[in-house]
């Protein structure tokens, strides 16, 4: 009996409205405001919602339908709004017309949609097939423009001539090279012209090659001094006798990029950039030293630096003189002497007989010194009046002396500064404090000592020199505050546009949420009233209807309808106090019941330890024993356990 009351009891306590007692009558007893547990099924849910429907007036039944209808022009808006032009999307771009006659021809037998841009530079296909539609244009050939490279040359037909084969190779020559320089990330298309003069075998006669090169530009991209060298040196060294300097870059504006137009016109680039970095160093050198002075943002600086970038070279040659205390030596010494025998009886007369003699010669290592090169020294003696016989002896002697020489080349320094001019620009100064009125100083200017130290200061920054000419200029000037020009941010069109899209997207919204919780909120999730407020709203609109009905009635059947509403009423009382009085009823049976359990329970557990009691009394060696075996299972239980953590940490 205990265990068959002992579900009941379990089950009763969980839910006393579920318990089924004895009769069927009282089984499907629920109380109404119980709430139903578990998932509501879609149909069920459905039909509530059509119920409340119904039950909603004129007026309100087109309260929900201009919501959906809004609610469906929203959607609409929001899917048209998101779309792009229908999802077409960009096949290709910038082709020719050959090319864009074949593609339109091979996508109309393809029976794939396609539409232009405006202008026709574009076409467009479908989204959902661009990528598909692309690979089987690429199978069949499509776009054919671009640059052709050296597959030109593998379908070489029969009897070409030498010519078409030189043109095909110069050709697919022309087309690598583009293509290397289109592979650069900011050129969008490059094309490349060679011109290669014919070979000759006359070495006087022979031509470099040149090569001009056309590039195209991504929006917003440029390339810089070294990718325009690396072009250079490319298209250079692919082409033999070529050379960077024969390259030629032009850009799709028509702007030069190489040669660098600043140095055809005998400027650099990099000399530029060093001349503005060096003022711009001098500059801010004036302001770091005057802006503890005068205040930050109260003192302007600029300089102006005239630069010689020329570059001079001079080889000079200089001879020493042989004169003490230099004294001379000799290199090289060469000397002819010949006698002619000659009688004083015998002769005639002539030009050597009728010279007088000679001027004394100066020996070789007289005092004075000699010249470079002597010339020959003709030493005749007179014929001697007094003698019988005489001789005519002649001497020729050359020397060579060396000569002191000093070779010099000079090489003038490159970048030497010229000139450097600085002018700064002093605020006048701040003074703290206010005066009578409350209000701030005046600024006043600095006086003639203050000045001249500024003066001092930014010439000793610039590294004057008045040798070389430079010259510094110093102005206390007061500065003028310029008004800000800019609208404020809420003016602007940037703001402006984006509080369009903004109140765009909170419109939507907007719209969104009053449909939902104004709408959708109160008939899928309604709000729950008590009981008696829900009784008193039905009654209230129940009485109206009645008395809206009974109104339009004759007075007899009115007198008749208030009759058959009065006995419904009374009808519905009775049925409610009956229907109260046995939920009171069912009520003190399960009151009853579970104080039966309660007993039964109660008196089965006194039986039981009645029981004990006394089987203890009776056998107290069977208890001893039975308690021995439970404390030696725990001591086993005890050992193992320890054993297995002594091994585990052993």
């Amino acid at each position: 009996m205990s265990e068959e009351a002992q579900p009941v009891t379990q089950e009763s306590e969980k839910d006393a409205a579920v318990l089924s007692i004895g009769s069927k009558a009282a089984s499907p007893v629920i109380p109404t405001s119980a709430p139903v547990m578990g998932k509501v099924k879609l149909p069920s849910k459905l039909g509530e919602l059509q119920q409340r429907f119904n039950a909603l007036n004129l007026q309100q039944r087109l309260i929900v339908a201009a919501a959906l209808f809004l609610l469906i022009a929203v959607l609409i808006f929001v899917s048209v709004s998101g779309r792009s032009k229908d999802d077409y999307r960009v096949l290709f771009s910038s082709i020719n017309e050959r090319d864009g006659a074949a593609i339109v021809a091979a996508l109309q037998q393809m029976n794939v949609p396609y539409k232009f841009t405006e202008g026709g530079a574009a076409i467009l296909v479908p989204e959902s097939s661009v990528y598909e539609t692309r690979l089987r244009l690429a199978g069949q050939g499509l776009p054919k423009a671009g640059n052709v490279g050296f597959e030109l040359l593998e379908n070489q037909k029969m009897g070409t001539s030498q010519f078409v084969e030189q043109v095909n190779y110069q050709r697919g020559l022309e087309g690598e090279l583009a293509r290397s320089i289109s592979s650069l990330a900011q050129v969008k298309s490059a094309r490349v012209m060679l011109a290669i003069p014919k070979q000759t075998a006359f070495m006087r006669e022979q031509e470099k090659p040149t090569a001009s090169v056309v590039v195209t530009m991504h929006p917003g991209r440029f390339l810089d001094s070294q990718q325009v060298a690396a072009i250079t040196n490319l298209v250079g060294s692919s082409v033999p006798n070529l050379g960077p300097a024969n390259v030629t870059i032009v850009d799709s504006e028509g702007s030069l990029l190489a040669p660098n137009a600043q140095r055809l016109m005998g400027l650099d680039s990099t000399q530029l950039k060093y001349v503005a970095e060096l003022e711009a160093a001098l500059s801010k050198r004036v302001q770091a030293i005057l802006e503890p002075v005068t205040g930050k943002e109260n003192v302007r600086a600029q300089v102006t630096v005239d630069m010689d970038f020329g570059e001079l070279e001079r080889t000079e040659e200089t001879f020493g003189r042989n004169s003490p205390p230099n004294q001379s030596s000799i290199r090289s010494q060469q000397t002819n002497e010949a006698a002619t025998p000659s009688s004083t009886t015998s002769g005639v007369p002539g030009a050597l007989t009728n010279q007088p003699p000679g001027a004394a010669q100066a020996p070789i290592n007289a005092p004075g010194g000699a010249a470079a090169n002597t010339g020959p020294q003709n030493l005749n003696a007179p014929p001697s009046s007094s003698s019988a016989s005489s001789s005519n002896i002649k001497k020729d002697a050359t020397i060579n002396y060396e000569l002191d020489r000093a070779i010099q080349r000079i090489k003038s320094e490159k970048g030497q500064v010229r000139r450097v001019s600085a002018g700064v620009v002093v605020n006048y100064k701040q003074p703290a404090g206010e005066d009578k009125d409350g209000k701030p100083l005046k600024p006043v200017p600095y006086n003639a000592k203050e000045l001249a130290q500024i003066n001092n200061l930014a010439r000793d920054a610039v590294g004057f020199s008045e040798r070389r000419g430079d010259s510094v200029s110093v102005a206390n000037i007061p500065f003028k505050v310029e008004a800000d020009l800019e609208p404020p941010f809420y003016k602007q069109a940037s703001f402006i546009e984006l509080g369009k899209e903004f109140f765009k997207f909170l419109i939507i919204l907007g719209s969104l949420g009053i449909i939902f919780f104004g709408v959708v909120k109160p008939l899928l999730f309604p709000k729950k009233m008590d009981e008696a407020l829900e009784e008193q709203r039905i009654e209230e609109e129940f009485d109206e209807k009645i008395k809206a009905e009974m109104a339009q009635m004759d007075p007899k059947a009115r007198e008749k309808r208030r009759m058959e509403m009065e006995l419904l009423k009374e009808r519905q009382r009775i049925a409610e106090e009956e229907e109260r009085a046995r939920m009171e009823e069912e009520r003190t049976k399960l009151d009853e019941e579970r104080k039966r359990i309660d007993e039964e329970k109660k008196q089965e557990y006194d039986e039981l330890l009645k029981y004990a009691q006394e089987f203890v009394a009776e056998n107290p060696k069977v208890v001893s024993s039975i308690f021995k075996e439970w404390l030696a299972d725990d001591a086993e239980k005890t050992n193992s356990a320890n054993a297995a953590a002594a091994a585990a940490t052993g």
